[in-house]
């Protein structure tokens, strides 16, 4: 009798559940919901395709494998040399290159405070308080500080006589890992460079030093050292990171050549070197493509991603689509995310690669030498954009991984165009330091050493048909650029990018 009843309640429970109308509910949620996702599918089918043309005809590759930096030849490389390979490591597939504290400088060495510059001068070595209770043995401060300084450890005669060599590349080299790594280029491996800033610093005490000591070879061998360990091997990599590594390298490398070129520790045969070698790279094309090869990736990557999800549940364990900061909900955030992007439409991946590559062109801004100029109000507008449109970025499936996957440029384009102003400014000392030479005196115009300066890039980048503003001052010159305006206020601080130099005439 008690199971009859079990049946019969049970029927009843089933009758109340499921009747006609539940049917034809459920048929028609799941006619909707198919009629959901084939359009989903086909509109961001449509996107995508927009947003690779778009890609395309804006980078003139959709191949990130051809986009990268080929490899170097180790008997070319000047990153290849065995003094230089002492610090790679491989840890698996990471690669570190490890440079030991205090590498570059003798045990116990005290370092100098460096005085810092005002108004586009040099910052200074402060020789009189470094040279305070010393017994510098008949000698000035910097002849001191140069004898103590020495070789660099003897690293600086190894790297000098590997000068000869044409280039300058991290490895191992970028096409060759991107190849490797197959379908996803995030499988790559960056090479990761340890204490960069401070063995710069160290390396522009040595030519500080150098250069006010009179030690002409050292301050030419040191001044190409300096820029070609870090900045110029920066340059060979094309991911964002190492346009970022080459613009603060080369920052602080011309910091300690301005103050250098400030001292007659030259002879010509190291300035023409030194215009060569500054002449070799142009901060907004390394940013350019650097931009470039974020958005191929960023493109390539979202299409992995797309794929993996496609195979079902397991292959996306180790994706994280949400940042675990600690919130209550962030599991669940990201289980739910998961999801999604799982048995949800594959449109929402097609949707959030094209949101992610639409985006990132329009950070890129067209080509053109002077387009950097915008960089700053394409950055406001794509800000306004996210803060107005794209509000609910956490929940909106169409938007969220495109929307993780986008780096914050800030002033890239401003920096980038700044350290290439300060390039240009060099390779400009450089001549004006030979017409110093020859002459007794700086010119009264770039004009008498405009022939001179004629294989070189040296147009304003803020006007790329002109060369920088000049005049002379009491004791040197100043050179600048309209800055990111555009507009010439004849070299004031506060709206131009302004360079100075203060001659030194006294050798040691």
């Amino acid at each position: 009798m008690s199971s009859w009843y079990s049946v019969r309640f049970i029927h009843w429970l089933w009758s109340l559940v499921w009747n006609r109308r539940v049917g034809w509910t459920l048929v028609c949620l799941i006619s909707l919901l198919t009629l959901y996702y084939q359009w989903e599918n086909r509109r961001s089918a449509r996107e995508l395709q927009a947003a690779h043309a778009r890609m395309v005809a804006r980078i003139g590759t959709n191949d990130w494998v051809a986009f990268a930096t080929p490899g170097v030849p180790d008997e070319q490389n000047f990153f290849a040399q065995p003094v230089v390979e002492q610090w790679l490591h491989r840890d698996g597939e990471r690669v570190k290159y490890i440079i030991p504290e205090n590498a570059f400088v003798p045990p116990g060495f005290t370092r100098p405070s460096i005085i810092e510059a005002k108004g586009g001068g040099s910052s200074r070595v402060d020789f009189t308080s470094w040279a305070a209770g010393r017994d510098l043995k008949g000698a000035s401060s910097a002849v001191a500080m140069n004898r103590e300084l020495g070789d660099g450890n003897g690293l600086l005669p190894q790297l000098a006589a590997g000068l000869s060599r044409p280039f300058s590349a991290w490895k191992p080299a970028q096409r060759e890992t991107f190849s490797n790594a197959g379908a996803n280029p995030y499988g790559a491996p960056q090479p990761h460079i340890s204490n960069v800033n401070n063995t710069m610093r160290d390396l522009g005490l040595h030519l500080r030093a150098a250069a006010a000591a009179g030690d002409v070879e050292k301050t030419r061998s040191t001044a190409l050292i300096l820029l070609r360990l870090f900045p110029e091997s920066a340059t060979s990599h094309s991911w964002l990171v190492g346009s970022l590594v080459s613009t603060a390298a080369h920052g602080l490398a011309f910091e300690a050549l301005q103050d250098a070129l400030g001292h007659p520790s030259w002879d010509e045969g190291g300035l023409r070197m030194l215009q060569l070698q500054l002449g070799k790279i142009n901060d907004l094309e390394v940013l350019e493509r650097g931009m470039s090869m974020d958005a191929l990736i960023g493109f390539g990557d979202g299409i992995h991603i797309r794929e993996r999800c496609r195979q079902g549940w397991a292959a996306t364990e180790e994706m994280r689509f949400s940042a675990d900061d600690g919130s209550w909900y962030k599991p669940t955030e990201g289980f739910a995310t998961r999801f999604c992007y799982v048995y949800g439409p594959t449109g929402w991946h097609d949707a959030n690669i094209a949101f992610f590559a639409e985006t990132y062109l329009d950070m890129l801004g067209p080509k053109g030498e002077s387009e950097w100029m915008e960089g700053k109000a394409r950055g406001e507008m794509l800000k306004r954009r996210r803060d107005e449109e794209y509000r609910h970025l956490d929940w909106n499936m169409r938007r969220k991984i495109g929307a993780l996957s986008l780096p914050n440029v800030g002033n890239l384009f401003d920096a980038a165009a700044e350290v290439l102003f300060r390039r240009r400014c060099l390779i400009i000392a450089c001549e004006l330091e030979k017409h110093r030479m020859k002459h007794g005196g700086f010119p009264s115009s770039l004009e008498a050493v405009k022939r001179e300066l004629n294989p070189f890039p040296v147009n304003d980048p803020a006007r790329p048909k002109q060369m920088p503003g000049y005049r002379l001052e009491k004791g040197g010159y100043l050179l600048w650029s309209a800055g990111q305006d555009g507009r010439d206020d004849g070299g004031q601080a506060e709206k131009d990018f302004i360079w100075r130099m203060k001659f030194n005439p006294e050798l040691p």
